[in-house]
């Protein structure tokens, strides 16, 4: 059966040959697309610095990859992030851009691996629980 009306999104790219990568972080989850240009990074349709709004870890921790493989001024980055908060996105980012980059050479792969940029971070939000507060935090105790 083929579903009606629904419309796969597009991403608009300038013409070449585009890496593909999946960055996944906490909740959220990215998708990275490497085209071979300048060093411009894109995130949903904005300027990364924009997205970040002036925190600089975040937008150092998105550019690690590059930099740690020296291709900071070899690609511009275009992303699509959905769920999460903004440093869950940032890492998610970081991820996918260092997928894509194997892909561009896989020789990379050493590099990437000794920095911890290939492995999932696994931290996850611990769930409440009933009968406390949130996960761990209990009511108030009162003896008498």
């Amino acid at each position: 059966m083929v579903k009606t009306g629904l419309k796969p999104k597009k991403t608009i790219l300038p013409p070449g040959t585009k890496y593909y990568g999946t960055g996944r972080r906490k909740e959220a989850v990215a998708k990275v697309w490497l085209v071979s240009g300048s060093g411009k990074v894109v995130l949903n349709g904005r300027d990364f610095s924009d997205y970040f709004a002036g925190r600089k870890s975040l937008e150092i921790k998105v550019l690690k990859p590059l930099v740690v493989t020296g291709n900071e001024k070899s690609f511009d980055v275009y992303a699509t992030t959905l769920g999460g908060g903004v440093p869950g996105q940032a890492g998610a980012v970081c991820m996918g851009i260092a997928r894509a980059l194997l892909q561009v050479n896989p020789d990379l792969r050493i590099k990437l691996k000794r920095e911890g940029l290939l492995r999932r971070d696994p931290r996850m939000k611990e769930r409440k629980k009933y009968g406390l507060k949130r996960a761990r935090k209990a009511f108030q105790y009162t003896k008498r």
